[in-house]
């Protein structure tokens, strides 16, 4: 991701002293955030070096406060738009009253009057263009008399509400509100302090890093008796200020070649000490619980929002009075699953009877369901992949009473359950046909933010730091590079750098460019993976993993596919009765597992299911996006006989077989369609269409008699 940052360095003043030490600050400053710091530094007031072809701060121009008004605006508002931002200034400062006689702090600029602060850059003004912008992180550093007016009065009156929004930020000014700020025959002692704090020998020795953690902490003891005082104000992740080339990659790591990466599977609680980069989305979604007790989490595929429930909100929970229930996704059955979700509190067949008669029974609510449960801990039900409401193949009335009995948290006074679901976001639409649902999206949704910058990085290195490596420095401006090209990248880099684990520099202990470039990069190393795997198998069984494949898919309208869980014994029985067929098949499941290509997760009655490992495997494995384009509309309408036979199954009346336009599709395109469906389907099918037939022929039957008796 670009940083961008603005360096300010004022020399030439009408109303002050002129102070051509700023300048030199300001070109030190600027020259240490482009070797280190990976920043496109705009210099203002800026001169061209041309036999250089850069711009450096300059002492013989003057900078007015319309010029640097427009430059700021410019700056935070389109230039740093969602991206990470630095603003250095070094100058005059200083405070004037205003009407209510109030102290007000200003940034001089080379015109502005000391008495009213005109054509000066107010502390307010720019506290309200910050709260305009829309960065990935920010970092202000004011090196300039009365700097702490920006905090301590500015910032601190408007409530925090300008940095709420922003991901990161940390702002350190030169002195408080009431001091000023001293210079040396060098320059500023707060500037001498930064780039004191930045320099080689304070960086860190594993990463080569230095953030804004450790420059604050630093620059707090070198001032330490100077007359003046840093404050410092911050919310986020520390931002990474600058690197340089590690000391030692590994010093004061244990080396351990466990993987801390997931490849194409979700964070887990288990897994949590090597999730990084969603604290604040974390943060957020704790924060909407103390308020409301239903919080949708929607992101488009792949932006992580399970792996944020899973392995973020879940564990920071631990440590409070909330009592986590295990995890559900709806599936085909979302009520069954409802009530797994709470079957540790009905203990015992009759209790068991009654917890099924609280779900289903739609004349119980929500709160019925809450009374009999033992005990007063607050509890959390966390719902993910709630699409598959939508996708399963669950009946209209199964998706209404699922829910309804969810939203009704919000119904309760005090209730003890709250819920939090994850959403494609994608799936938005569906949600508009049960208004409940509708407006709790609209008033308690928390979107899933792009994961960038300082944020992305951490999520690359600093699992691999946990584990004693490091990460080169070029694969890293790499991969920032690569995600821009594609959107819902996580699950891709993700795999990505599990690949790459297992080809680490094992003797060096990094993961490294060169390596990644040979699995093909960010897009190229799952496909790579999926194809070797694929091409590993007989032909026989490659015709198996198609099969396989498109049967974990629900084929949607268009290209909207979505993944669909399927009993084990569902996909063995594609080779018929036969057992010696079935263990083939199975064997092909187990390589397809240790693959990660595929995963399985088993019920409480013992009967296991399987799935695919993340829908990136849909567009990230090319010969299976292929094969999705094929046969769309025959796959739709065997997904339909599935639906339809899952609800007969329930309840096994004449009207709830196939019948009408659906039979009648069926009908025609059985031939084609025979083969791909189990014996449960086939003989479903037998019995609608005789069913059909005879409700045809009683109907042809009535007609004739109704013609000759009564025309």
């Amino acid at each position: 991701m670009p940083r961008y940052a603005l360096v300010i360095g004022i020399a030439k003043y009408d109303n002050f002293t002129n102070l051509p030490k700023a300048v030199n600050d300001a070109e030190k400053i600027a020259q240490l955030l482009r070797e280190h710091g990976w920043f496109d530094v705009q210099p203002l007031p800026g001169k061209l070096i041309e036999g250089e072809n850069r711009w450096q701060v300059t002492p013989d121009k003057k900078l007015t406060g319309k010029e640097l008004g427009q430059t700021l605006r410019t700056f935070l508002l389109e230039k740093a738009k969602g991206s990470e931002a630095l603003i250095y200034f070094a100058g005059h400062g200083f405070e004037a009253l205003n009407l209510t006689g109030e102290p007000k702090g200003f940034l001089a600029t080379s015109d502005c009057n000391k008495v009213d602060g005109q054509n000066a850059i107010a502390f307010d003004d720019l506290n309200t263009l910050i709260a305009k912008s829309q960065l990935s992180s920010l970092v202000v550093l004011l090196d300039c008399c009365y700097a702490g007016s920006f905090l301590e009065r500015s910032f601190i009156k408007s409530g925090f509400s300008v940095f709420n929004s922003k991901q990161d930020y940390s702002l350190i000014t030169a002195s408080r509100a009431f001091e000023r700020a001293r210079e040396d025959d060098e320059g500023g002692i707060f500037t001498k302090a930064i780039l004191k704090g930045l320099a080689e020998d304070k960086a860190d020795e594993a990463t080569g890093e230095i953030n804004a953690n450790d420059l604050i902490g630093f620059i707090k003891r070198e001032l330490t008796g100077s007359g003046q005082e840093a404050i410092y104000m911050g919310g986020g992740r520390s931002i990474s200020l600058v690197w340089y080339p590690p000391k030692n990659p590994v010093a004061a790591e244990v080396v351990s070649e466990e993987c801390p990466y997931r490849g194409l599977e979700a964070f887990d609680k288990q897994h949590s000490k090597f999730f990084f980069g969603r604290q604040k989305v974390v943060n957020d979604i704790q924060q909407k619980l103390e308020l409301a007790k239903f919080v949708p989490i929607v992101g488009a595929s792949g932006s992580g929002k399970s792996s944020v429930v899973r392995a973020g909100l879940i564990p920071q929970l631990d440590d409070s009075e909330w009592q986590v229930l295990e995890p559900i996704k709806p599936g085909f059955e979302p009520l069954i699953k409802l009530r797994g979700a709470f079957q540790q509190f009905f203990p015992g067949a009759r209790k068991e009877k009654q917890l099924k008669d609280l779900i289903d029974n739609e004349q119980n609510n929500l709160s019925a369901i809450l009374e009999k449960l033992p005990g007063s801990v607050k509890l959390l039900l966390v719902v993910d992949q709630f699409e598959e409401v939508f996708t399963g193949g669950a009946s209209q009335q199964e998706k209404q009473r699922f829910i309804d009995l969810l939203t009704q948290v919000v119904e309760i006074t005090d209730s003890r359950l709250a819920v939090v679901i994850t959403m494609r976001a994608d799936f938005l639409e569906p949600c508009l046909q049960y208004p409940s649902l509708t407006q709790l999206i609209q008033t308690q949704a928390v979107f899933m933010p792009p994961l960038t910058g300082v944020d992305l990085k951490d999520s690359i290195a600093e699992p691999a730091k946990l584990q004693g490596h490091s990460v080169e420095e070029g694969l890293l401006l790499k991969i920032f590079e690569d995600v821009k090209q594609e959107p819902g990248f996580l699950p891709l880099l993700e795999f990505a750098l599990t690949k790459l684990w297992e080809k680490r520099d094992r003797n060096q202990h990094q993961l490294t460019l060169e390596e990644y470039e040979k699995l093909g990069g960010l897009t190229g190393a799952l496909n790579l993976h999926a194809e070797n795997l694929y091409t590993s198998f007989t032909k026989h069984q490659q015709d198996w993993v198609k099969r396989i494949f498109l049967k974990l898919v629900r084929t949607g309208a268009q290209a909207k596919d979505t993944r669909q869980w399927q009993a084990k014994t569902k996909l063995l029985s594609i080779a018929g009765d036969n057992p010696d067929e079935q263990q083939a098949i199975n064997d092909v499941l187990e390589k397809l597992i240790q693959g990660r290509l595929i995963v399985l997760d088993s019920e409480p009655t013992g009967e296991v299911w399987v799935d695919l490992a993340h829908e990136a495997l849909m567009e990230g494995w090319e010969r299976f996006a292929k094969w999705r384009k094929e046969g769309r509309e025959l796959r739709r309408l065997r997904d339909r006989i599935e639906d339809t036979l899952r609800i007969w199954e329930e309840e096994p009346r004449n009207e709830n077989l196939m019948m009408g336009g659906l039979l009648a599709k069926v009908q025609e395109r059985w031939s084609e369609l025979e083969s791909d469906l189990d014996i449960a389907a086939r003989e479903f099918y037998q019995h609608s269409d005789v069913q059909g037939r005879q409700r045809k022929t009683a109907e042809t039957f009535y007609k004739i008699y109704l013609s000759e008796n009564y025309v």
